[in-house]
């Protein structure tokens, strides 16, 4: 039962399916019904006299007409009630009753709402003209009970059913909507509470860590006034130099934390002066070619996943690291790799056990993916071909590829 609901279900699974399998399913009752000579069922004998295989064209017209029904259902009901008043005359059939009540459904389920509510008032005005008309006709309340239930069981069942399915979908989708209204609210409440984190870490550096770096500039700047020594000199121009950056720095930091966008990043990937600079700290060698515009976030995301995976080489890897920057179509690649000694021997108890020697703490990876990610993009790190290797995508915005770097 399972497997044949499963199968009506894939039938039906779009309106034009659905409407060609309804129309397909009423014509071969209706046929089937004709065929064990069962026409004329609705009254004994037609008003109009004609041969029984009319009621086949008119189920064959009335099954057409079902093929459109969800098209324009108003217009397509009014030409099935014609087609149903038309075999009426005749006597009427099982099949183009089908028809009528599932035209009438189909009206109440997809209809527009003034459609909907015309369609009550005719079905009831109908249903209480047939009833008079079955008083007068049968002569007493026994036949306006009769007729009156056969022109509600037809005309009135399949408007209630279709109303009251039209009535819970409509119910179901509110709750949908309800559903994701309070997911949204969810998330304006969860942004609104990182949002004021983010001030109260923005206003804790600027009071705090800012001013500490400014001292540190100043009291600096003193003492190289002061004409000290030339080792002196040497160390606290370092100094001053150091604590200037990371000011500048801090204050990048505290408007992207205010959700600002800064002028420019203090450490840039595409500044080829500070990317050589940093690739010779730790003597490593980079091939980089002329890079695109970059976002701000992009460019010093970029800078900070090299200083680190540099940092990184120099700590844990054999020889000089290998830089290599790639602009690719819609990204940058950044990629670090250096020689690795895989394992040492270390005493555990006596026994000698192996332990990778490029292995740390796993921190510094971890920040890398989490800037790569913040950027917009993705990070991967291990060992490939015996080296280990640190691979960065950056995004890069469409109107920017092709601009040359700065």
């Amino acid at each position: 039962m399972d497997h044949l609901t499963a199968l009506w279900a894939r039938l039906r699974l779009t309106p034009q399916r659905q409407a060609a399998v309804d129309a397909g399913a009423v014509l071969t009752v209706g046929l089937l019904v004709l065929a064990f000579g069962f026409g004329g069922m609705m009254t004994d004998v037609g008003w109009v006299s004609v041969p029984q295989w009319w009621h086949a064209v008119l189920l064959l017209a009335g099954c057409a007409l079902m093929l459109v029904k969800f098209r324009a259902p108003g217009v397509v009901l009014l030409a099935g009630a014609v087609v149903f008043a038309a075999d009426l005359l005749i006597g009427g059939s099982i099949g183009v009753m089908l028809v009528l009540i599932d035209l009438i459904y189909t009206l109440a389920l997809v209809g527009s709402a003034t459609a909907l509510r015309r369609l009550i008032s005719m079905v009831a005005v109908t249903v209480g003209l047939l009833t008079i008309l079955g008083w007068l006709l049968l002569q007493g309340p026994r036949g306006a009970v009769f007729l009156g239930l056969q022109s509600f069981a037809v005309l009135g069942t399949p408007l209630w059913w279709g109303r009251s399915v039209r009535q819970q979908r409509e119910l179901a989708e509110l709750a949908q909507v309800r559903a994701e209204d309070h997911i949204h609210l969810a998330q304006l409440r969860h942004e609104e509470t990182a949002r004021d984190e983010r001030e109260q870490m923005a206003r804790d550096l600027h009071d705090a860590v800012a001013g500490h770096l400014s001292a540190i500039a100043l009291r600096t700047e003193a003492a190289l006034v002061a004409d000290p020594a030339p080792a002196e000199r040497e160390t606290l121009s370092s100094v001053r130099s150091f604590s200037l950056e990371a000011l500048t720095e801090m204050r990048t930091m505290i408007e992207l934390l205010r959700g600002t966008e800064p002028q420019r990043a203090p450490s840039r990937l595409s500044d080829r002066a500070a990317r050589e600079r940093l690739v010779g700290e730790h003597g490593a060698t980079i091939s980089c070619p002329d890079l695109p515009a970059l976002s701000t976030s992009v460019d010093q995301a970029g800078y900070r996943i090299l200083q680190e995976a540099l940092t990184n080489a120099t700590k844990h890897g054999q020889g000089p690291a290998a830089v290599t920057v790639t602009p690719e179509e819609g990204s940058i690649r950044i990629e670090v790799s250096n020689a690795v000694e895989p394992v040492v021997p270390i005493s555990d108890g006596g026994a000698h056990q192996p332990r990778p020697t490029y292995l740390g703490s796993g921190l510094g990876l971890a920040i890398m993916t989490e800037r790569a990610r913040a950027a917009g993009g993705e990070l991967s790190a291990g060992l490939r071909g015996g080296r280990w290797q640190v691979l960065a995508r950056l995004p890069v915005p469409a109107p920017a590829r092709g601009q040359e770097g700065r």
